[in-house]
Formats: structure tokens, sequence, C-alpha cells
């Protein structure tokens, strides 16, 4: 997994699942908290990353070698 979301350091404030430009998140009712659902559609901007305020979210960057 690239994209990595610590639930217990996540306040549940939806910046993630709003600012995603590619809706990687969806929304687990249950929890109140956001899903990685969706990460081959991530471009690796990090603005979930950026405007994390609790810095939930960890970014692994995929390694291309030639």
């Amino acid at each position: 997994m690239y994209i990595k979301i610590d639930l217990a350091t996540c306040d549940g404030c939806k910046i993630c699942y709003n600012v995603c430009p590619q809706d990687v998140f969806t929304w687990n009712e249950e929890t109140k908290k956001p899903k990685v659902s969706y990460e081959e559609e991530c471009w690796f901007c990090g603005i979930c990353w950026m405007d994390c305020p609790e810095r939930g979210i960890d970014i692994t960057y995929p390694v291309s070698i030639s």
C-alpha cells in the first residue's frame, strides 16, 4: 500500500476525503473515518498529507528502477 491512514491519530475531520482530486478515499460511516478505497487512482500529489491537521496520513511514493 502506498497510502496509510493512522486511524488512532485521525480525528475524522473529512479534510482528506474532501480535498483529494482523485477521490481516493471513501467514508466509513461506522468508524466516521476515511478509508483508502481507490489507491490506484492516486496521483501522489500529497494534498491529503499536507492538509491533514493531525498528520495521520503516510504516503510512500513508488520507486521506479530503470
